[in-house]
């Protein structure tokens, strides 16, 4: 099976993991990742192309418009669609919102292509289909039109895409998973020495933004009562200064460790460190947390999790740690005093939390599921075909 994937989510190595498992997983199985050259992420700075080592998964780097903007953003190499033509695709996958150019771009390549191969999309959902202009809803109902099936990152993407009347099959998978193979690196109490770091350590990583729960993390902190703690907050916002001033307040500044800039594998050497991590999310009027991919990166990890009941929290922690009404802070406050005064309850979560990626999040877990979810639909092509 020959998947043409379109996405930026591919210019990272990491993330390329998913497709190399799909292609291990048989020798007919060949993806061609179709990136664009460069990313502006407005957290992380700019992201630039990362090539494969797999034999059988290409990238291709191709001229893009309006980076950083995943509804605008379209490739505009000229050879892109002869480069789909040689590759002979078996499906046209774009891991990009319905709404976007790049779907309408994919549906369009899917229809010109020798054979015209299926063409499907993932979405992580967001916001109610009645609020986006009118362009936008006009370029979604084409995208739902068009595809055979859709991959949904979370429960809410799925229930919108049934609301906005998308009738075929929808099938729930990550976009990416997790290794859980121990990496070669620093070991925990050497990165701990080097933070200087002792006793239980919390931690929170990802944008420091309020919809992230940063501050409610800090309040619940700033009450805990109980020693021989540090908080380590791993990522750069906005609310960094606010962070300290309230831990600062509560003559708490010498708890508190800051790591702005990490790349993946040195974020996974700093959740390797620490005895909890923390994901406080609240739902606004416009966002709910999507999935929390650094959740499962902690647990593979065997670090123990606390989350907040935002979005697809609950769903990705299942009983594999402790999940707390969001904006609730002395449930939270309860939570991260039983872990941080209880040793074997934070290794039994761990074991556990390690045990639920194994099962659902690996990349050979998700790759697998796509592969079959894919099959399915090249299957019944070709019974339709034949019939």
């Amino acid at each position: 099976m020959r998947v043409l994937v379109a996405g930026h989510t591919y210019l990272r190595r990491f993330n390329q993991r998913k497709w190399e498992a799909f292609a291990d997983l048989s020798p007919r199985h060949v993806a061609l990742l179709v990136v664009p050259n460069g990313w502006r992420d407005p957290h992380f700075g700019p992201v630039c192309p990362e090539p494969s080592s797999h034999p059988r998964v290409r990238v291709r780097v191709t001229r893009a418009l309006f980076h950083g903007h995943g509804t605008l953003t379209v490739h505009v190499d000229p050879r892109l669609a002869w480069v789909a033509r040689r590759f002979r695709p078996d499906i046209v996958l774009v891991e990009q919102e319905p709404r976007s150019l790049l779907a309408l771009q994919g549906r369009w390549l899917a229809q010109v292509l020798p054979g015209r191969p299926p063409f499907t999309f993932f979405t992580w959902g967001g916001g109610p289909t009645r609020r986006r202009p009118l362009p936008l809803r006009v370029l979604e109902r084409g995208t739902l039109s068009a595809a055979r099936v859709a991959f949904a990152g979370n429960h809410a993407a799925g229930e919108q895409l049934r609301a906005a009347g998308f009738g075929s099959a929808i099938h729930r998978i990550p976009q990416v998973g997790v290794d859980l193979p121990d990496r070669p690196g620093l070991t925990r109490r050497q990165v701990r020495r080097e933070l200087g770091v002792s006793g239980a350590v919390v931690g929170f990583a990802g944008r420091l933004i309020a919809e992230k729960g940063v501050l409610d993390l800090a309040e619940a902190l700033s009450g805990l009562g109980c020693l021989g703690w540090t908080f380590l907050a791993i990522g750069r916002g906005p609310l960094r200064h606010a962070l300290e001033l309230r831990l600062g307040a509560a003559s708490l500044a010498g708890r508190l460790r800051f790591i702005e800039d990490a790349d993946h594998r040195r974020v996974c050497d700093l959740l390797a460190a620490l005895d909890v991590l923390v994901l406080p999310s609240f739902t606004t009027v416009n966002w709910a947390e999507q999935f929390g991919h650094v959740l499962i990166e902690a647990m593979a990890a065997r670090c123990a999790v606390v989350g907040t009941n935002s979005g697809e929290i609950p769903h990705v922690i299942g009983d594999a740690g402790i999940v707390v009404p969001e904006r609730d802070i002395r449930q939270l406050r309860a939570a991260l005093r039983r872990l941080i005064d209880g040793p074997d309850l934070r290794a039994r979560l761990g074991a556990s939390g390690r045990a639920r990626v194994q099962r659902h999040f690996t990349h050979a877990v998700v790759a697998r599921r796509l592969a079959e979810c894919l099959e399915g639909v090249r299957t019944r092509r070709a019974t339709r075909h034949d019939s």
